[in-house]
């Protein structure tokens, strides 16, 4: 009879371990990230990583979530869809990750979609928040930031009610595809609402590296408000041909180029181009955010630190209070149910508090507005940040 009690234990264990949700035990929670680890937007990546290990350090310092400490899983993926895809595969399938972090960008975190679906995999999207994320709303799937569309227009309606620009000819260049789409929509909604002469608006593909004829349509057509949607060195590109051709501009551009190696390639062209983000980029915010760097990064790490490393660190802590609510009887299933419940979760002011309560599952969407100095490369801020 005993024999038997111990084996029908066995059983229920067992079958316990087996129902257990991938990538949480006792003593750990696994966490994905597909990363831009190779290629020109390496930095990118490498910010991101370094947000994820700074919040997971922190988490596990205080003794983790209750009492399993965070482990971060990277896959490379080059930001190439087709790579994302097969990142995110092999960490369900070899690595059992729990839930996902990084996403890498939009078409990436699209081309993932299917597999987090099919997982019901708890997914924080940070660095891409397009609109296509998020519209249709997938259950598992939370994101936080600003759309693209309205970092547009916070920046294209402060030219418009602050700068009051003497020609208020607006035209918009951006990249033929779902990003670009995304951009367009920001201008478009500016260019209405203010009533504004709507120029020109062209389309490059990915990867264009001369706007040479595109530059000259532009000042052809008088355009002294630009939409840049361009990219690091795309973005460079076109302000460099600008300037070639002696443009007068005020500019609206993709938060990506408040980031250092941006600024180092476009701030020769010497134009104070404005950005919208949803992450503080200054500020006692970010000065609290290094002292936690230091503590938890290397020399090299720290050196690596954007805005892409701010919000993952995010993330991260936003994915740790859903799976801390929960206990210690974790799963899958709780952490969504707790995401969805979220709301004014402080991120010490790295972004607007963190609310998942609404029917996009959408957060962090305010955006503040800064300017570039292009002489001394350094930004300062136009506005608070504010819901558009």
């Amino acid at each position: 009879m005993k024999s038997l009690i111990v084996i029908g234990f066995a059983l229920m264990t067992a079958t316990s371990a087996l129902a257990a949700d991938p990538g949480v035990t006792d003593t750990e929670i696994k966490i994905g990230d597909v990363n831009i680890m190779t290629g020109p937007a390496s930095f990118i990546g490498r910010a991101v990583s370094v947000g994820s290990k700074i919040a997971a350090a922190e988490i596990n310092a205080t003794g983790g979530v209750n009492g399993r400490k965070i482990t971060i899983v990277t896959e490379d993926d080059g930001y190439v869809p087709a790579r994302s895809f097969q990142a995110l595969t092999k960490l369900l399938q070899v690595d059992g990750i729990f839930a996902l972090n990084g996403t890498s960008g939009t078409a990436n975190v699209l081309a993932m979609m299917p597999l987090i679906t099919e997982a019901n995999l708890p997914t924080v999207v940070t660095t891409a928040p397009n609109e296509l994320v998020y519209e249709p709303v997938r259950p598992s799937v939370f994101t936080i930031g600003a759309s693209y569309a309205n970092a547009f227009y916070a920046q294209l309606k402060y030219i418009h009610d602050k700068a009051k620009p003497a020609n208020a000819v607006y035209g918009l260049i951006r990249q033929d595809d779902d990003f670009g789409v995304a951009v367009e929509h920001g201008y478009d909604r500016a260019v209405k609402e203010f009533g504004v002469k709507d120029a020109i608006r062209l389309r490059f593909k990915k990867g264009t590296s001369n706007f040479a004829a595109e530059v000259a349509q532009m000042k052809q057509a008088g355009v002294g408000v630009l939409a840049n949607g361009g990219i690091i060195a795309g973005a460079a590109n076109i302000l460099a041909e600008a300037r070639k051709n002696g443009m007068d501009l005020q500019i609206a551009s993709v938060w990506s180029e408040d980031m250092p190696p941006s600024v180092n390639l476009s701030a020769p062209a010497g134009y104070d181009y404005l950005v919208g983000d949803y992450v503080a980029l200054q500020g006692r915010a970010i000065d609290r955010f290094m002292e936690k760097a230091k503590k938890y990064a290397s020399a090299e790490e720290i050196g690596a630190i954007n805005r892409y490393t701010y919000i993952t660190y995010v993330g991260v802590k936003v994915l740790a209070k859903a799976m801390g609510d929960c206990g210690k009887d974790l799963t899958r299933a709780c952490t969504i149910a707790k995401l969805k419940a979220l709301k004014g979760y402080d991120t010490d002011g790295l972004t607007a508090p963190i609310s998942f309560d609404n029917a996009k599952q959408l957060a962090g969407t305010a955006v503040a507005v800064y300017r570039l100095d292009a002489k001394s490369k350094t930004f300062t801020p136009l506005t608070d940040f504010v819901d558009y």
